[in-house]
């Protein structure tokens, strides 16, 4: 059985259009979070890696795509349906910036590799963006 993990990160933008395209366009999620990310239909496929080399690719299914909220994706290679993992954003009350709200699932000997994975993601999309 897997554990649920939430995570929050603020980011340094005010922008919810640069957010929004940031996680749910190719383009944007190859800034942060894979190297290649290619959207057909309701399927994203992320690459780790060089292709032509090492590299690592899984598929994910879009569930839920709300426009400047939520996407929400699951991993075709999960067996449990309930997993899931999802980045919603929020605006900031006292700041108005906006927050990255991340939901992922791992087993519980893995939940701080995965929480060390995300703040890695976030840390590529801060330096490649400067938010």
């Amino acid at each position: 059985m897997k554990e649920k993990i939430e995570l929050e990160y603020e980011l340094r933008s005010k922008s919810a259009k640069l957010i929004w395209a940031l996680i749910s366009t190719d383009n944007g999620l190859k800034k942060w979070l894979a190297d290649d990310v290619q959207t057909n239909g309701e399927r994203t496929t992320f690459t780790w890696g060089n292709p032509e080399q090492l590299s690592q690719t899984h598929t994910a299914k879009v569930l839920e795509a709300v426009n400047r909220d939520r996407i929400r994706w699951y991993w075709e290679y999960e067996d449990d349906k309930k997993t899931y993992w999802e980045i919603r954003m929020s605006k900031g009350e006292v700041t108005e910036n906006y927050h990255l709200h991340i939901t992922d699932f791992a087993s519980l000997e893995d939940l701080d590799e995965l929480r060390e994975i995300w703040n890695g993601n976030i840390d590529r999309l801060r330096l490649s963006t400067g938010m």
